[in-house]
């Protein structure tokens, strides 16, 4: 599995440039918007959607086949996609709170760093649950079939977050939450959707198994 994890790694050094105009922009963006958190959540998104990029230069040259020919098993396919999204998501992360931080410093009156912290946790939850519902769609039908699909995910994630902020509202529940409590949701929101990741990967194994090419 760790060749399969170079091989993606050497893969992705080809958009490194773009990326690293793309964290620029960003950053520029911030301050134009006085958001430090607008940083952190645009830089893990750009950095999970490269999970689809590494799964699109694979079916481009139909690795897969190759891949079965080689000391390894189709579950290794699997996995190694999943801890390759795990690795981008966790950079993005990394990369996206550093960032907040340091532009926190140079942009007065903004949020308090408990509340930033918690929209950035609940990036991190959505991002995980978006993409955990794509790659077994990936794996079944493609990823350009797949990338279609996405933008569904999206509008269904925020539909529900939206519908449950309004329901706070209306509830008056805004105002008994503490910022302690508002980080505890924010981490159980991950673990949730750690507990997600661990079951669209057992339905990606599944699909891989039965799939032929």
């Amino acid at each position: 599995m760790k060749g399969l994890l170079l091989k993606d790694i050497y893969n992705l050094r080809k958009v490194s440039r773009q990326y690293l105009l793309i964290l620029l922009f960003f950053t520029l963006y911030c301050f134009f918007l006085k958001n430090p958190t607008f940083f952190p959540m645009m830089t893990i998104l750009s950095f999970s959607m490269l999970i689809l990029t590494s799964l699109g230069y694979d079916e481009a040259v139909s690795f897969d086949k190759y891949a079965l020919t080689l000391p390894v098993c189709r579950e290794d396919l699997v996995r190694t996609k999943y801890v390759m999204f795990l690795l981008l998501l966790g950079t993005g992360s990394v990369i996206g709170m550093l960032g907040n931080l340091a532009i926190n410093f140079l942009i007065p009156d903004v949020e308090s760093l408990a509340e930033q912290l918690v929209s950035i946790l609940s990036v991190v939850a959505v991002f995980l649950i978006v993409f955990s519902t794509m790659l077994p769609l990936v794996f079944k039908m493609g990823v350009e079939k797949a990338r279609m699909l996405l933008m569904v995910c999206y509008i269904a994630i925020f539909g529900v977050i939206y519908l449950g902020i309004t329901l706070m509202k209306k509830l008056n529940l805004e105002d008994i939450l503490t910022e302690p409590m508002m980080i505890g949701l924010a981490i159980g929101g991950i673990v949730l959707a750690v507990l997600y990741v661990f079951a669209s990967y057992c339905m990606s194994v599944r699909i891989i198994r039965k799939r032929e090419w």
